[in-house]
């Protein structure tokens, strides 16, 4: 089995190697281009760490205090396991090819992800509907806002499976109105959200006004000169979301785009919606992902804090 050091048949350093590795594993683990460009950037890291300490033939204790390194640096929890997951697959396909020794295996973290609560914060529904009423306006791109923004905070559509959506991929089944969505990491439309008929009345509006549609054309286009009638991209989608919350006066980091969809769900459960159901909508693998959601119901309609301030301020 070679050295890293060798695989390009001279004395290289890893980083001037591990590109065109980087470039093999990726091909053969057929990943998404966005997964791909993140994989890449993590190994970059690795190899540029790597390279500033001088090492060309790395151990399981380089890989450690590399570990280590990002902790000190003030790497968060989720960074530090996106980088170690990306350094355990390369160098499991690296042991695998006969390249290198797998001196990732069963690498721990030593940090310790936080899922009791996401990072962002959920609108209440008063918030929401402010929010959806606040685009007005009977130009296309008002209209075209108004559905994509009342979609995502209804049935917690992700902004990328926006994006991703046809106008065919909208159909009619058994009286109700479904969109069928690529969901993360799917590689096909096989799932669906309902589609709420003031929704989907937002949504005829907007089509009304593009005219005629090719079946497979894009749901919702770009109004720009310069794209015009292109798909539209998630950051577009993201600035157009925080443009029009900061209208309504919610200018914050922890409240984005992706709120929309922490939205519908914590909407659903306060509603009285089971658990389950949520899962189904939301299409999460597992259900503890969904209690997230309950979690943080349950600690914000709990007021223990304010019970113990009123008896303790009348004393």
């Amino acid at each position: 089995m070679m050295k890293l050091a060798e695989v390009a048949g001279t004395d290289l350093t890893l980083s001037a190697n591990i590109s065109p590795l980087v470039s093999n594993w990726i091909k053969f683990a057929a990943v998404s281009k966005k997964s791909a460009m993140t994989y890449y950037n993590c190994l970059k890291q690795l190899a540029n760490y790597f390279a500033d300490n001088k090492i060309s033939a790395p151990t399981r204790a380089d890989l450690e205090n590399w570990r280590d390194d990002l902790i000190n640096t003030g790497k968060s929890a989720a960074t530090v396991v996106l980088y170690l997951t990306a350094a355990k697959l390369f160098f499991r396909w690296l042991a695998q090819e006969g390249i290198y020794p797998n001196i990732a295996d069963n690498l721990k973290s030593r940090v310790k992800i936080n899922h009791d609560y996401h990072k962002k914060d959920a609108l209440t529904a008063q918030e929401a509907s402010t929010l959806i009423k606040s685009v007005t306006g009977k130009n296309i791109q008002a209209l075209r806002d108004k559905a994509i923004i009342a979609l995502m905070v209804t049935s917690g559509v992700r902004s990328i499976e926006v994006v991703r959506a046809n106008y065919c991929d909208i159909r009619k089944i058994q009286g109700g109105m479904y969109l069928f969505v690529q969901g993360k990491g799917r590689s096909d439309k096989s799932e669906s959200v309902r589609i709420a008929p003031q929704v989907y009345s937002l949504i005829q509006a907007y089509l009304k006004a593009r005219g005629k549609i090719p079946a497979n054309a894009p749901l919702f286009v770009s109004t720009s000169r310069r794209n015009k009638n292109s798909r539209l991209q998630t950051q577009t989608i993201s600035r157009m979301v925080k443009g029009n919350l900061r209208e309504i006066g919610i200018d914050t980091p922890t409240v984005t785009c992706h709120s929309l969809r922490h939205t519908a769900a914590t909407v659903m459960i306060i509603a009285g919606q089971k658990l389950d159901n949520v899962q189904m909508i939301l299409r999460h693998k597992s259900i503890s992902t969904t209690m997230i959601y309950n979690n943080a119901v349950n600690r914000y309609k709990n007021t223990g804090e304010l019970v113990a301030a009123n008896v303790i301020f009348k004393i």
